[in-house]
């Protein structure tokens, strides 16, 4: 609950309960020959019980002792005595003084529980205005002065420590007015790990942070809020911590849906980014591949021409024929991943040996592997898989393509399948250099090149686009070196593939 200010008599309750007790006497005194005994005890009980509800248990029953001695004194002959003449008034004093002391503490706790009931309710209203406050916020340093200032007119300093992006050992940085010292840092990373309130009461007034409450979130921590006292005393941020507490919980949610909203964000952004480079890419090779198919061909009848043309003519033609060549398989290969890419591709799956796709590639590829030893290492007899031809012979035409362009003249490059519980892993290694062992895992992606400043010319789609391939099949693919070269290793499901009286029904 929040410290609230005593009212300016707390100080002189007691005085104040002798004074009240001293006032009923005198206004009883002139009665004293016209009332009863036992109404003038009415009013003495009458005095405890308002002192009991206004000044609290301890002077009530302070007042309800010096009622009986005041009621002896004054009321019960003999007058100006404590002597009493008859013994029956001590079971009225004996009375009067249980009366007393239980009426003081049926009204002093009923004072206190009205106090606690108004002070929930404030507690509640100063916790709703927070929320209203801190659900308009949009930053971190919005959130950061809203508590600071929500908490400063409560005589606090608090000063928000949120922890960074980091999965591991997240930084907590402060997005408060002062930096930290070290070892208020220290005091923080400790309630940020352990998820626990600390709190250092003994460096009170010294200007130090003396609790921090971790602002947890479901499943996460999302940081520290550290508050001190702006008066130097304990007490103040001590008396207050349910109230710190429902603050630090409130701020744990908002920082849970600031971070949901900017992941939302950035997510819809890389979406919106990565369709527009899509439609980009689709448009441009859409648009590129038709002049690049005539001037290929305008080339090659050029070199080819007859009568022939000059050698310097025909060797340029040639030139121009190749490089337009090598431009229409770019964009190609630009088209076939932004159709990829777009979610829509349709396999046209038939049950098909993959021994037939690796003689088609190495068939289209054969002036490339011409200067290769290429090894085929597929046995005649593996299960029939189920498989878009057009799309997979890509795939082996791309990675022998690769293997090629990564190893010198002569060098090995082989080709092996072999099944592997329910898949068929295929396998297609070469001779030298071999992957960047700190880039290896980047390698499928979109335009990442195995060197940073390659030689050897190319987009770096080839391999994203046997990753695209490949996964809509329901495989892996992966890049490994080994001693004198590199593999990649890719994964197709075996299946079951149809009896002969299947196939004869179909």
């Amino acid at each position: 609950m929040k410290l609230r200010t005593p009212p300016p008599w707390h100080r002189v309750r007691y005085p104040l309960a002798a004074a009240l007790c001293a006032a009923t006497m005198l206004v009883a005194l002139p009665l004293r020959e016209d009332l009863d005994v036992a109404n003038i005890d009415m009013l003495f009980l009458l005095t405890v019980f308002v002192i009991a509800a206004w000044l609290g248990r301890g002077p009530s029953l302070m007042a309800a002792f010096l009622g009986v001695a005041l009621f002896d004194f004054f009321f019960v002959p003999p007058y100006m005595s404590f002597a009493v003449a008859d013994a029956q008034y001590l079971v009225t004093f004996a009375v009067m003084l249980a009366v007393g002391l239980i009426t003081s503490h049926l009204g002093a706790q009923l004072a206190e529980r009205t106090a606690q009931a108004q002070a929930r309710e404030e507690d509640t209203r100063t916790l709703y205005e927070l929320a209203s406050a801190l659900g308009a916020v949009l930053t971190i340093d919005q959130v950061a002065a809203t508590v600071a200032d929500f908490l400063g007119k409560r005589g606090l300093d608090a000063m928000l420590l949120v922890a960074g992006p980091d999965e591991g050992t997240p930084d907590l940085r402060n997005h408060g007015q002062r930096q930290l010292t070290a070892l208020e840092q220290s005091f923080a990373r400790s309630a940020f790990e352990r998820n626990a309130v600390v709190e250092a009461d003994t460096l009170a007034g010294t200007g130090i942070a003396i609790a921090f409450l971790p602002l947890g979130a479901p499943g996460h921590v999302r940081g520290v809020l550290a508050v001190g006292s702006a008066t130097g005393h304990a007490d103040v941020v001590r008396e207050q911590r349910p109230l710190l507490e429902a603050a630090a919980s409130l701020v744990a949610m908002i920082l849970e849906r600031l971070h949901y909203a900017e992941s939302a964000q950035r997510s819809e952004l890389q979406v919106s980014n990565e369709r527009l480079r899509t439609s980009i890419l689709a448009s441009l090779s859409h648009d590129l591949r038709t002049p690049l198919t005539s001037l290929v061909g305008l080339a090659d009848t050029l070199a080819r021409q007859q009568p022939p043309l000059e050698a310097a003519a025909v060797e340029t033609a040639a030139v121009i024929r190749d490089q337009a060549y090598s431009m229409h398989h770019m964009l190609t290969n630009l088209l076939e991943m932004a159709r990829l890419q777009s979610g829509n591709v349709s396999l046209n799956r038939e049950w098909q040996p993959f021994v037939d796709i690796v003689g088609s590639s190495t068939r289209l590829l054969g002036d490339l592997l011409a200067s290769r030893k290429l090894v085929i290492d597929v046995p005649p007899d593996l299960p029939l898989i189920s498989f878009d031809s057009v799309l997979m012979e890509r795939v082996v035409c791309n990675l022998l393509e690769n293997a090629t362009k990564y190893s010198p003249e002569g060098a090995r490059i082989e080709v092996a399948a072999r099944p592997k519980g329910v898949m068929l892993e295929v396998r297609i290694c070469n001779d030298g250099p071999g992957f960047p062992a700190d880039r290896i895992e980047q390698v499928f992606d979109l335009f990442v090149r195995g060197e940073r400043e390659p030689s050897v010319a190319g987009t770096g789609m080839g391999l994203a686009i046997c990753k695209a391939i490949i996964a809509a099949h329901g495989g892996n693919i992966m890049a490994e070196n080994h001693p004198g070269g590199a593999c990649v290793r890719f994964t197709l499901p075996l299946g079951t593939p149809p009896g002969m009286a299947d196939e004869v029904a179909a």
